[in-house]
């Protein structure tokens, strides 16, 4: 079947150049549906249980998501900075779509004069005026209204710095229609409206939800354009430089552009959107598709270098099967184990995690079709006739086992030198990095703030930090506490406590700023008592309802519900570590309870903690999708190399690069993020495949050679160039990631590079040092042998054993081909094998004074030599094909060193081998009896 497969694009290539073209012409059609979706929403787990407590929050207080504009200048309170303020406020309020915008001009001022006497028991007069009822004509009059807004604490922070040059105005907006481009067009009517004003301040910018959506849409749109032509050029030079062949670079650009078209069509067709990951699924399919395409090349070339003397119009034909043969079922595999990586996210609650998996799971399931249909037809029409000369050399060093001349050859012989003198040295050293750095990795820490996404220099970025220090953190959540008693926060008790969680929270020294009820009183109170109060906040509950009546109620609302049932307080912060601030805040949380006591219930929301506590489950949710895709890798593994050892040594060049890339995160302080904690679980995916690729050429060598040694040494000779090329294109790959424009992608893509360079070293040193101990047999070729069953019947030396037992056992024998009048054995000769007759007729021909007799016919399912198997004896005669013939060869150094690999299996052929020699035992005693005819016993023995 996957012979067939692979051979389908030169046996019938109209039939492939019609199907590839119309799943492309319909998947290009999918392609103007693709929507991108950059919602901090896609960032929340969809079964968060806070996500109904937030919009309850946000339905009774407000959202916490507005837009913040900057204003700065020096003359900001002057006559003509307060016009020009003022004119920019009014040309937001214009704005479709904003609701409010709360300034400076928004603002009111409480003042209290004190009496002329002393009493203690007497009462201030309090004042109640706006900051600005209108543009002050007078810099006296500008002035006076900076020290009143000044005067007040509750606007420091939220509205003014701390010298007055800046100020903020708050944006309320609301998308009534829930139209996709909102934030794409708000946030250009923002900077429309900004830019007039410009020159009229030191500082002006916009920061909030509408622009940090823009920024994303653009980067993502820049990455799109950017990265996958990178990676492309990427790709070309690693293929020209190891593979030496334009055709090897043109190959994968084609599979390249058809998986992409395929890809993003099929996305489109079923509505899953683009998101900043899904970036780097262009750069990800060119780099991953590559390794497979050069796998197949390589499989390519080495028919070619196998069947040198064939006619030129022959030999791409003959490369093709045996590229079927050869690469094929590795090909199938490490697609599977690919798309592994990337599906173990599928079920991820996080959006943009679970998006980006379905994206790129149909790119590498794409990619696999694409490759297998493609390459074939592509290489039997423009790949060489012949084998290019710079592997010609290398194909003979091979055959005499000498050292490559090519790159690849020399670096594996450098790692091989190693692997002679130092094996054991080699292992425990590995182990001592891997020990080391998962202990490194032990201090890693979960982060996930959409600014971080962002590199430090861009504009975005700095305008946010020059908020969060001149004025406080544009980062904001909510502590609201719910009493069960009706107008409970009338109460000083209950506000009381209101200012307990404030100090506590102040006391934790992480938070920029907090806003409450408290603090409103607190100020009414001390304007209107001045150095008479005895405590900043008001002892009765009449006080209480009287300071209110200074308020109106929209400067309330955000801070306490119509029925004083609710309260809320708003923490500012500027805390961009997800793990740094979940910390804080479970400490907050602890403390609620304590400083709350019973009748009052208090929660904290907001979409930064929801999205915060996102990263907390994604460390858990990433070690879960690693350890199950190393078990379904491991379980595969094990099923398709028919040993529980082959599944563990797949494994092995996935674990090294994984448990090195976790330490070096954890030892340059790298966070784990929705980027960089995929790494893992993808590089495992895509690790494993230069593994596959080695342990199968591993197993069709064991099947020509007693020598397990030399047969991992042609192994590592013949997957080098592919393995180290494949890996090579996959880093520099993932290396163009570098220059996206999220800082997200970048660390994956140094992150995967890292991974990539290291499991060459781990596939090239230890890998083969492992590989020596182990004997494999392939499930494909147990199940696909095509051996007459009835041959097998009638052979004793398979008597008691299943079909199943029975194709094993062949395959971990020698396969021998030879033509009508060669010799398989030669009389004189010491020989330790023994030999079954798959097909064909051979003769036992005893040479005795220059005469030649025949003492016997061979046929299909009969064997010989077995007495020489036993013991090293001289063989009595030749044994000579007469037809050509297929024949096992069972040699006893081999069947010992298989004895600890399949005991079961060669236990019942030892024991099948002595009830022969047996029954041959007694054939000869009969003979020997008196009156016995004939001199040799049927089959003849051969010694």
């Amino acid at each position: 079947m996957i012979h067939a497969l692979f051979t389908l694009g030169f046996r019938r290539p109209l039939w492939v150049v019609a199907l590839v073209t119309a799943v492309t012409v319909l998947a290009a059609m999918g392609l103007p549906r693709l929507e991108i979706d950059t919602s901090f929403g896609n960032l929340i787990p969809e079964n968060d249980p806070a996500r109904v407590a937030y919009q309850q929050v946000m339905e009774e207080f407000g959202s916490d998501n507005m837009t913040i504009v900057y204003a700065a200048d020096q003359n900001l309170w002057t006559p003509e900075g307060l016009r020009r303020l003022n004119e920019l406020q009014l040309a937001l309020e214009r704005i479709d779509g904003v609701e409010r915008v709360d300034s400076v001009f928004s603002l009111r001022a409480i003042r209290g004069t004190e009496p002329d006497d002393a009493d203690a028991r007497a009462v201030s007069q309090i004042e109640s005026m706006p900051v600005l009822a209108d543009v002050p004509s007078t810099l006296a009059d500008a002035e006076a209204a900076r020290d009143r807004a000044l005067a007040n604490p509750l606007y420091l922070g939220n509205f003014l710095s701390e010298d007055g040059t800046a100020t903020a105005l708050l944006v309320s907006v609301s998308d009534s229609d829930d139209r996709p481009d909102f934030d794409q067009t708000l946030n250009d009517a923002l900077d429309a409206a900004l830019a007039p004003f410009k020159g009229d301040f030191d500082g002006l910018f916009q920061v909030g939800p509408p622009r940090i959506q823009s920024e994303l849409a653009n980067s993502l749109s820049g990455d799109f354009r950017l990265l996958a032509p990178l990676s492309a050029a990427a790709l070309v030079l690693a293929m020209v430089v190891f593979l030496r062949s334009s055709v090897a670079a043109l190959v994968p650009l084609v599979t390249s552009a058809l998986s992409i078209i395929w890809t993003f069509g099929l996305l489109g067709w079923l509505g899953v959107p683009m998101n900043m990951l899904s970036a780097m699924i262009p750069s990800l399919i060119i780099a991953i598709g590559s390794t497979e395409d050069t796998h197949l090349i390589a499989a390519y070339f080495r028919g070619l270098a196998e069947h040198r003397t064939q006619a030129p119009d022959q030999a791409r034909r003959t490369a093709i099967r045996y590229l079927a043969s050869h690469a094929g079922l590795a090909l199938i595999l490490t697609v599977i184990t690919t798309t592994l990586g990337f599906a173990a996210n599928l079920f991820s609650d996080i959006g943009l995690i679970k998006q980006f998996s379905i994206a790129a799971t149909v790119a590498m399931v794409a990619n696999g079709v694409v490759t297998a249909l493609v390459v074939p037809p592509l290489l039997s029409q423009l790949g060489p006739e012949r084998l290019p000369r710079a592997f010609v050399a290398e194909a003979e060093a091979k055959a005499q086992h000498k050292p490559g001349t090519h790159l690849s050859g020399r670096i594996v012989n450098l790692f091989r030198r190693s692997q002679r003198r130092f094996p054991i040295g080699i292992l425990l050293i590995t182990a001592g990095l891997v020990v080391f750095f998962l202990y490194e990795a032990s201090k890693l820490y979960v982060t996930n703030d959409p600014l971080s996404y962002f590199p430090g220099d861009r504009p975005l970025v700095q305008d946010t930090r020059r908020i969060s220090s001149e004025l406080a953190g544009v980062r904001v959540f909510f502590v609201t506490l719910k009493a069960d008693a009706d107008r409970a926060f009338l109460e000083p008790d209950n506000v009381r406590k209101l200012a307990e969680i404030q100090e506590f929270a102040r006391a934790q020294d992480a938070y920029d700023r907090s806003l409450s009820l408290a603090d409103h009183l607190s100020y009414v109170n001390e304007q209107f008592r001045g150095r008479f109060a005895s405590s900043d906040l008001p002892e009765t509950r009449a006080l209480i309802a009287q300071y209110l009546l200074f308020f109106h109620r929209s400067e309330l609302e955000s801070y306490v519900s119509h029925d004083y049932r609710r309260a809320n307080i708003i923490v500012r912060h500027s805390i961009s570590d997800s793990h740094t601030l979940n910390e804080y805040v479970r400490e907050l949380e602890d403390a609620l309870g304590t400083i709350t006591g019973p009748g009052i219930q208090a929660e904290i929301v907001g979409e930064n903690l929801m999205v915060n506590q996102a990263a907390e489950s994604l460390m858990v949710a990433q070690l879960k999708a690693l350890a199950l895709l190393l078990l379904l890798i491991f379980i595969l593994m094990s099923i398709m190399f028919t040993s529980f050892k082959g599944g563990a040594l797949a494994l092995v060049p996935a674990i090294i690069p994984i448990a090195l890339m976790f330490g070096i995160m954890g030892l340059l302080n790298i966070p784990l993020n929705p980027g960089t904690a995929m790494v893992a679980v993808i590089a495992v995916g895509i690790a494993v495949d230069g593994t596959i690729h080695l342990l199968a050429r591993y197993n069709e060598r064991c099947r020509k050679t007693s020598d397990y040694v030399q047969a991992v040494h042609d192994s590592m000779d013949d997957v080098a160039t592919p393995l180290i090329s494949s890996s090579l294109a996959l880093a520099l790959g993932f290396g163009m990631l570098l220059f996206s424009n999220f800082t997200v992608v970048a660390q994956f893509g140094a992150l995967a590079a890292a991974t990539m360079l290291i499991s060459i070293i781990a596939n090239l040193l230890v890998t083969p040092i492992l590989m020596t101990r182990i004997r494999l047999v392939g499930l494909y070729q147990i199940l696909s042998m095509r051996v007459d069953r009835e041959v097998l019947d009638r052979s004793t030396l398979f008597s008691g054993m299943s079909g199943y037992q029975r194709r094993k056992a062949i395959l971990i024998s020698e396969m021998h081909e030879v033509e009508a009048g060669e010799l398989l054995v030669e009389q004189g000769v010491v020989g330790r094998s023994m030999y079954l007759i798959l097909e064909g007729e051979a003769e036992v021909v005893r040479r005795d004074d220059g005469t030649s007799r025949t003492l016997a016919m061979l046929k299909p399912g009969e064997i010989f030599g077995e007495i020489g198997y036993i013991r090293a004896v001289e063989r009595t005669a030749d044994v000579r094909a007469r037809t050509p013939v297929t024949a096992l060869r069972f040699q006893f150094d081999r069947m010992q060193k298989d004895l600890k690999f399949f005991p079961t299996i060669v236990a019942n052929l030892n024991f099948n081998i002595s009830a022969i020699l047996g029954e041959r035992l007694a054939d000869t005693l009969d003979h020997a009896k008196p009156g016995a005819q004939g001199s040799s016993p049927a089959g003849g023995s051969t010694g």
